[in-house]
């Protein structure tokens, strides 16, 4: 019975793989790369998709643009929500293994500036973040839920509100009760 349902579930996964080699013909895709839902991708530039990424379907599609000349890099195991507008007119790269929430539109170009965005690896932004041009986030570092980002983030480091403040991550107090149990004072 495990056997078969192992084998069910590797082929409901095929109709994603399907969706992304579709997608993604006129860029440069990697191996395993997913598509749950409806994906709008409208690339004239160099677009670039690693390995394991994947989108999440939902109600809103998720819109990948890259303009004449521009390039869009996405490192491997990248996930993406529902809802994602990527657009860029010069330069945008996102690290591996970082997770974009719904609704996060990510810009290198406001009308008046065109800058290119950094996304180092292991970033968390989180639902309905804005990331403006010129903007570069560390690795590690993690965006509150929509917040509007218009000042660089160090690594490891915490980008919340609008205009964005940038503050510590820190690890949550323990309970005293906790800390004792730990052995610790």
């Amino acid at each position: 019975m495990s056997r078969r349902r192992s084998m069910l579930e590797k082929l409901g996964r095929i109709p994603g793989l399907v969706r992304a080699r579709v997608a993604f013909r006129r860029g440069r895709v990697g191996w395993r790369v997913h598509v749950g839902g409806r994906l709008i991708v409208d690339n004239r530039g160099r677009l670039e998709v690693a390995d394991r990424t994947f989108f999440i379907s939902g109600i809103v599609p998720a819109e990948l643009v890259c303009k004449p000349g521009a390039e869009l890099i996405i490192g491997e195991s990248v996930g993406f929500g529902y809802g994602v507008s990527i657009r860029s007119s010069a330069s945008i790269r996102i690290g591996g293994r970082t997770l974009v929430g719904a609704m996060v539109r990510i810009r290198d170009a406001d009308g008046f500036v065109v800058r290119p965005v950094w996304i180092g690896e292991d970033v968390w932004i989180a639902h309905g973040a804005i990331i403006e041009p010129g903007v570069t986030i560390g690795r590690g570092a993690v965006v509150a839920a929509g917040s509007v980002v218009t000042c660089n983030v160090p690594d490891g480091m915490m980008a919340a509100g609008n205009p964005t403040r940038v503050i510590p991550i820190r690890a949550a107090p323990q309970s005293r009760r906790t800390a004792t149990a730990a052995g610790l004072p």
